[in-house]
């Protein structure tokens, strides 16, 4: 099957953008919506209890009002004080039925009712002035006093409600954000993924595509634009892979169209020293001994070239046993004569050892490493070839007196074609890919050849082989 990818990294990101703002926006409304209700809510409890708190206290100065009005017309007869009490006694009773459906469930009600039959009674004069001193009037007064106190209790009620409706909307809001910042997280990983993932792929390719190694086939998986810049890097390497072939194969021709003519070069000069053709004086005798001199370091810089050439075309081969002690012979007898004329003492390993390589390569590895120390050290100083075997594998060290490496150079030291400014002693003159065919040769075997700090010698390489 076939998978969806977004059409563009522009898409990607505002998608992201989008999908990440819509929960925001949710909440946002969400909370604008609950603080508009509780806002509403409590502004209307808060103007029923003002209210509430007002008519049970005008219902009090009211009962007094009434009690008043009516004593005075006790005592005076006057119709005008009778109107004024009716018009007072009716107020009461509006004011009441009003409170009574706000606060309906106050068991007071029952006794005000008896004592407002009563006061209709009094209108007139002389049940007015008979019942002026009546216990009524303090049982009234005491049952507005006790409606006023069932009335603050009810306004208590009503906040601690409000509270908790504040305190529940608290709550709501919280996990309503929780689960909101979880979510935007969410979605932010996954954009972020979206984005990253392609882009890690596309390092994944460069990676590869510095180190020589054949990067991931698969196409990548992301936006188009990072889709397209992945195949253009496949198409680089594929490029680049074949310049790479051009130059060995350009390293090849070269290097073997250059053999035969120093081949030539290399036997006149030998027939000339030899004075098969007549003898020679002293200045005809110097020019062959240069001729000599300069075809063997030709050749040397061809064999690096072809040893260079092979390496890095990585053939297939396996590991076997060899042993060390008739590589380290060769490389004496073949050393003989630079060994004695710079008066160098060569210690090799006193017990025999067998290290897990490919012959050719570690030849290669020892020959050079064994060069740069009779070629670099100092004269009358020593060489130490030392090996042995640990718990990591098989290791092998070059070692030799003499000038030490700069710590800049010790590592730039390995690349091709690149030579220290420690000068080399002796009459040819290196080629700089000594150390980089060694070092291409060791990780050829699964190993790893570095520089490295020795209490004995003022140089020593290390060949680490598992």
């Amino acid at each position: 099957m076939t998978k969806v990818r977004p059409r563009s990294l522009l898409q990607v990101v505002l998608m992201g953008f989008v999908l990440v703002l819509m929960p925001l926006g949710g909440m946002i409304w969400h909370d604008s919506q609950a603080l508009s209700h509780l806002s509403q809510l409590t502004s209307d409890e808060v103007d029923r209890v003002v209210r509430d708190t007002r008519r049970a206290t005008l219902l009090t100065s009211q009962a007094i009002d009434l009690e008043r009005t009516l004593r005075r017309y006790a005592v005076l007869g006057d119709e005008r004080i009778l109107d004024s009490y009716r018009q007072q006694l009716a107020r009461y009773r509006e004011l009441l039925a009003i409170h009574r459906q706000s606060i309906p469930d106050a068991a007071v009600y029952a006794d005000l009712d008896t004592v407002l039959s009563w006061l209709d009674g009094l209108q007139e004069l002389s049940k007015a002035r008979a019942e002026a001193t009546s216990p009524h009037f303090e049982r009234f007064n005491e049952s507005n006093q006790q409606l006023e106190v069932i009335t603050r209790s009810q306004v208590d009620e009503h906040v601690v409600r409000m509270r908790a409706a504040i305190a529940e909307l608290r709550t709501e809001i919280w996990w309503i954000s929780g689960f909101v910042a979880v979510l935007s997280l969410l979605l932010i990983l996954l954009f972020t993924y979206l984005i990253i993932h392609p882009v890690r792929q596309i390092e994944s390719r460069i990676l590869s595509l510095g180190a020589g190694i054949e990067p991931d086939p698969r196409p990548v998986d992301g936006p188009a634009e990072l889709v397209l810049l992945g195949e253009r890097i496949g198409w680089l390497h594929d490029k680049l892979k074949e310049l790479e072939q051009q130059k060995y194969q350009f390293l090849r021709h070269v290097s073997h169209e250059l053999k035969t003519p120093l081949a030539v070069l290399r036997e006149g000069a030998d027939l000339l020293s030899e004075q098969l053709m007549g003898p020679l004086n002293g200045d005809q005798q110097e020019i062959c001994q240069m001729l000599e001199e300069n075809s063997r370091r030709l050749q040397t810089l061809i064999e690096r070239l072809l040893d260079f050439n092979r390496l890095s075309q990585q053939e297939v081969f396996s590991l076997t046993s060899v042993p060390l002690a008739p590589l380290l012979l060769e490389l004496l007898a073949e050393y003989r004569l630079a060994l004695e004329s710079k008066q160098i003492s060569v210690h090799l390993p006193p017990e025999p050892i067998i290290l897990q390589a490919e012959p050719y390569r570690l030849r290669l590895i020892l020959d050079n490493l064994f060069s740069n120390a009779v070629s670099y050290g100092a004269k009358g100083g020593r060489v130490w070839i030392r090996a042995g075997q640990d718990a990591n594998g098989s290791w092998l060290e070059v070692a030799n007196e003499g000038p030490s490496i700069p710590l800049a150079e010790r590592e730039r030291i390995f690349e091709p074609f690149e030579q220290g400014s420690t000068v080399r002693q002796g009459l040819l003159k290196g080629s700089g890919m000594g150390l980089s065919i060694a070092r291409e040769s060791a990780m050829s075997l699964g190993g790893e050849l570095t520089l490295i700090e020795d209490e004995q010698a003022d140089v020593c390489f290390r060949l680490t082989l598992k």
